[in-house]
C-alpha cells in the first residue's frame, strides 16, 4: 500500500514542477511584481540546454515594475506584442552576431520597422539592450541584474522610469562566449510603447 502512494507522489510532484516552468501570457494576470516573487521555481538556476525564455522575460519585466513602483510610477501593463519584438530582436542580435539598436536583418532594422511586424504602430515607444554576463545565474537574479543595469545608465533609466510609457514586453537570449566560457551570456531587450 505505502509503495503505491509513494509511486503516486513522485510522478505528481515532477509533474507540477514542469508545470510551474511552463510560463506563458496568461499569467501575467495572476502575478505581479510582488506576488512573483513567491515562484520558487525563479530562483533555480537556468540550465543554459532548457531555458524557460517566457519566465526570463516575465522575470525582466516584473524586476521592471519594481523600479517603477519604487519611484512613483504606474507598473507596466505586459504586451505579448512588445514581447514578440523584444524576444525577435534579442534572438537576432545573438544569430546575426550584432548588438545594436539598428538590425542587420532584412525588414526589422530600426524599432519602428520591428514594431510594425508586431502590429504596433506607435506614437510613443523607445527601445533599451544590453549585452550581459553572471556566473550561474537564477532566472530572478539574472533579472535583477539586467534592470540595475540599465537603472545605472541615465538614458536606459529614463526609458523605465517615463511615466508616458503603458506597456512593456521583453525578451533574452543566451549565447557561448568561447572566450568566458564559465559566463552565462545574454542580449537582452526592452520594448516600451504609450498611446
Amino acid at each position: 500500500m505505502t509503495k503505491t502512494i509513494l509511486f503516486l507522489i513522485i510522478p505528481l510532484a515532477i509533474f507540477s514542477q514542469v508545470r510551474l516552468h511552463d510560463w506563458n501570457n496568461s499569467y501575467y494576470d495572476k502575478y505581479n511584481y510582488s506576488t512573483f516573487q513567491s515562484l520558487d521555481v525563479i530562483y533555480q538556476e537556468i540550465d543554459k540546454n532548457n531555458i524557460d525564455y517566457q519566465l526570463f522575460n516575465a522575470a525582466i519585466f516584473y524586476c521592471t515594475n519594481i523600479e517603477r513602483v519604487k519611484y512613483g510610477k504606474r507598473p507596466f501593463i505586459h504586451s505579448p506584442a512588445l514581447e514578440k519584438a523584444a524576444q525577435g530582436h534579442s534572438e537576432d542580435m545573438v544569430n546575426y552576431n550584432f548588438y545594436s539598436h539598428t538590425s542587420t536583418v532584412r525588414g526589422k532594422r530600426s524599432m519602428s520597422d520591428r514594431l510594425k511586424k508586431v502590429g504596433i504602430v506607435y506614437s510613443y515607444a523607445a527601445e533599451n539592450i544590453y549585452d550581459k554576463n553572471e556566473i550561474n545565474p537564477t532566472y530572478w537574479s539574472f533579472a535583477l541584474s539586467l534592470v540595475q543595469g540599465w537603472m545605472d545608465s541615465k538614458g536606459h533609466r529614463k526609458n523605465i522610469l517615463n511615466r508616458n510609457y503603458d506597456y512593456l514586453g521583453c525578451g533574452a537570449y543566451y549565447y557561448q562566449n568561447l572566450e568566458w566560457k564559465n559566463y552565462f551570456w545574454v542580449r537582452s531587450t526592452q520594448n516600451f510603447y504609450g498611446k
